[in-house]
């Protein structure tokens, strides 16, 4: 039988000290923090679970991991998510990443308004002085650079514009077309390219 090639993901129950955990996960959590962790676990239970590859290497929930075994509940079962076959490596480190970075960025007003009176912010290392100077900063940076059409020579330029009536669609065809952030020409400032040469679009419809 061959071995299959596109990832599909199910459920399976299995305990938490079967999980092998990967030396080289990117992120720490502080004592603090997973304190805090401990007593989620004890308000809340597992909600949660964590993604391993097929041979049980934890992909994302390192830190629900350590937790569990530190609390004496290695035994216990828990759901998690597995892939129909091994990831390669470049398909773990890469989803390693992304589930450790792409969480989104903290809204200071949102916190400030509905979530300090109940949680203790600074607990989860969350700090409302450091989020407000990352978005003023952020404030100063162009998202849609203008970048040059130069006809080159005596070549025809055409253009044809694609409108996105919402965000889904912008996020489709920025992934579908590897849309990239660039610099402006005019200036120092970065954002998403909005300018695409036909031949890769061509390329990328193949």
């Amino acid at each position: 039988m061959s071995t299959p090639t596109k990832l599909e993901w199910h459920v399976e129950r299995i305990a938490w000290s079967d999980m092998i955990p990967y030396e080289h996960n990117p992120r720490k959590m502080s004592v603090k923090t997973k304190q805090k962790l401990r007593e989620s676990y004890e308000k809340f239970g597992d909600v949660e679970i964590p993604v391993l590859d097929f041979d049980n290497m934890i992909i994302a929930g390192h830190q629900r991991h350590s937790v569990k075994i530190a609390t004496g509940f290695g035994d216990e079962l828990a759901d998690v998510r597995k892939p129909n076959r091994k990831l390669t490596e470049q398909e773990y480190k890469e989803y390693n990443i992304i589930s450790n970075a792409l969480k989104g960025d903290f809204v200071g007003e949102m916190l400030a308004e509905h979530f300090a009176e109940v949680v203790e912010l600074e607990d989860y290392g969350i700090q409302l002085d450091a989020i407000a100077k990352i978005h003023e900063k952020e404030a100063t940076v162009d998202t849609k650079p203008e970048l040059p059409i130069v006809q080159k020579m005596s070549e025809k330029y055409t253009a044809f514009v694609i409108v996105c009536t919402n965000e889904i669609d912008e996020n489709f065809l920025a992934e579908r077309f590897g849309i990239d952030r660039m610099q402006c020409y005019k200036s120092s400032n970065v954002g998403v390219s909005h300018v695409l040469d036909a031949k890769k679009v061509i390329e990328l419809w193949k």
